[in-house]
């Protein structure tokens, strides 16, 4: 798809909606300001209890989904560490399918080693009857906490803001496309930053699933 748009002078965008959070951008603002100093480690946990027959049994199909949580959840988490340290430059991972009866992982673990340094963790499941949306960023002087990822907090060394996201979660992404599209101001979320992340899905899934030129 990325080729094509290239090839065609089209704009490609993916809905990683969550480079356009307000808390996610303050956090970059934070970091560059070296409030915990330099970033070394970040860590993301995503669980729940995924429920068959609530009208997204299409998620544990492989056919349709390719996979489990590691498509579904992770890749929202790892493109996230991609857009706030940089390029992945390692990969690897470990799935498996413990609990639930389904034909995909219920469970995902990814860790992440990025151009500035930062290694990223992310772990997700289906499996879980406690729910977590933990997002953390480590510093060699303090710790940023943006747990819940999807709420409003972000505290830091000294301090704590309530930064709440959009009503719509979707809609910041979808004005930035359209500005791309009008404007032609940079895209926040491209196919090209997309790459990025099924790159670094790829490494934990095997070559079968890489997508061409990596």
């Amino acid at each position: 798809m990325q080729r094509t748009a290239e090839e065609t002078g089209r704009l490609l965008g993916v809905a990683y909606y969550r480079r356009m959070y307000p808390k996610v951008n303050r956090a970059r603002e934070l970091m560059e300001a070296g409030v915990i100093g330099r970033p070394v480690l970040a860590e993301a946990t995503n669980h729940y209890w995924f429920n068959l027959g609530h009208g997204r049994d299409w998620l544990a199909d492989p056919a349709l989904a390719g996979g489990g949580p590691l498509y579904d959840i992770a890749s929202h988490r790892i493109d996230l560490m991609n857009y706030l340290f940089g390029k992945p430059v390692r990969a690897s991972g470990h799935v498996s399918t413990l609990v639930q009866p389904i034909a995909v992982e219920d469970n995902a673990t990814v860790i992440v080693e990025h151009a500035s340094g930062v290694r990223g963790v992310v772990d997700v499941r289906w499996h879980s009857r406690v729910a977590r949306d933990e997002f953390r960023i480590r510093g060699t002087d303090g710790e940023m906490d943006l747990t819940p990822l999807n709420g409003p907090r972000v505290s830091y060394p000294g301090g704590e803001e309530q930064i709440p996201a959009h009503a719509n979660l979707h809609y910041p992404c979808i004005a930035d496309f359209v500005s791309a599209a009008l404007d032609g101001t940079p895209l926040r979320s491209s196919g090209a930053s997309a790459l990025e992340t099924e790159w670094v899905i790829g490494q934990v899934v095997g070559p079968s699933h890489r997508p061409a030129g990596h």
